[in-house]
């Protein structure tokens, strides 16, 4: 690819460093020849390779066994690691143009905080930079960058950020769709898990005796703390306030929003079909399936089957994977969040989008006064 230009000639210095690494042997060249220089700055294809080791990994491990998408994401990851790379060396060179200096002082005491926060002692950071095969020195002048990078950022970007409370209540007014609630309930929830050795009948006998100390007057949270297999089983089966659509399957869903407030659920369990789709069937007081619910796993409904039907009695059953019972709290119905509610979260978004615009722009005044060749 040929390299792309960005203002300025080049610099003699520039050059003869080009020259020295257009001398190299190709084999030089190919591991650490160079991707782009920067003013004064070489980056090289290994500063690249390093920059973006983390993420092409991760491409790695996830496109495995697609060689084409993964070199596809190898390349974007580089490309983008090359940019930042640039904008770092960009703001490096501001910094040394207006006359910044770096007390070694204040390097030394950022370095101590690191091993403290990161490594724990100095061997540790040893035993790991020679992991990495990386110099002292060069985790000295990495760190030196970072603060200067930090320093440089907070003067050109974040001191000058400002959200007004003009600009909140103007993004309220505009965006109120994004603060609207649903009907809501506060949900606890029990779900009893089927072990690969255990019965579906047996999982059910458990549930209904659950359902009896819980109408007895054992408090749900404690049944849940005791007996749910759910992810929630410390909180008490608490879900907290969960809208219609959202975050349950429409089959429990619809059972949820049927309830009172300080109602708990019939036993209900959960069977899928094999075929995309799953039953949701509702048990009576004496353990028979009362009323079935068919959808997709995209949660469209599908069926109804009512086994108190003689015609229906008798009707084979998928077997239920889980068990549940359900309990509301405390209903809510739809309405929009009010300002109050949800100004520190507009401010939140706003700050992060002024802070982009912000760094956008002061990268690229700092770009149109600045040399930039890309070899890479």
């Amino acid at each position: 690819m040929p390299p792309r230009f960005q203002m300025r000639p080049v610099a003699l210095t520039l050059l003869a460093v080009a020259l020295v690494y257009a001398s190299a042997p190709a084999e030089y060249e190919l591991s650490n020849g160079i991707a782009a220089i920067a003013n004064d700055s070489v980056i090289t294809v290994e500063d690249v390779r390093q920059r973006s080791a983390d993420v092409v990994d991760v491409y790695r491990r996830t496109y495995f066994n697609n060689p084409e998408l993964f070199e596809q994401k190898r390349v974007a990851a580089m490309s983008d690691a090359l940019e930042q790379l640039i904008d770092r060396q960009l703001v490096l060179h501001d910094f040394k143009t207006i006359g910044g200096v770096l007390q070694e002082s204040y390097i030394d005491d950022a370095i101590k905080d690191r091993i403290r926060e990161r490594f724990g002692d100095r061997e540790t950071l040893t035993k790991t930079l020679r992991a990495q095969q990386i110099t002292y020195e060069t985790f000295r002048q990495r760190t030196r960058d970072d603060i200067i990078t930090s320093i440089m950022e907070k003067k050109n970007v974040r001191e000058a950020i400002m959200v007004s409370p003009a600009k909140i209540e103007r993004y309220y007014q505009t965006n109120l769709h994004r603060f609207k609630l649903g009907d809501q309930v506060k949900l606890r929830m029990i779900m009893l898990n089927r072990t690969a050795a255990g019965s579906a009948d047996e999982l059910r006998q458990l549930a209904s005796e659950i359902k009896s100390k819980i109408d007895d007057g054992a408090p749900f949270a404690e049944m849940a703390s005791i007996y749910s297999d759910g992810s929630q089983r410390k909180e008490g089966g608490l879900w907290g306030w969960v809208e219609e659509s959202k975050p349950l399957r429409k089959g429990l869903s619809e059972v949820a929003f049927a309830l009172k407030p300080g109602q708990c659920s019939r036993v209900i369990s959960l069977a899928n079909t094999g075929d995309e789709s799953y039953w949701i069937y509702q048990y009576d007081p004496s353990g028979k399936v009362a009323l079935g619910r068919k959808f997709t796993e995209r949660d469209a409904f599908l069926e109804q089957k009512d086994f108190t039907t003689q015609a229906a009695q008798g009707e084979p059953l998928f077997p239920p994977q889980e068990f549940y019972l359900l309990y509301v709290e405390e209903k809510q119905v739809a309405r929009t969040r009010l300002l109050q509610e949800v100004r520190e979260e507009i401010e939140k978004d706003l700050l992060l989008q002024e802070r982009a615009r912000l760094q956008k722009k002061w990268i690229e005044r700092l770009r149109t006064k600045s040399f930039v060749r890309i070899y890479l």
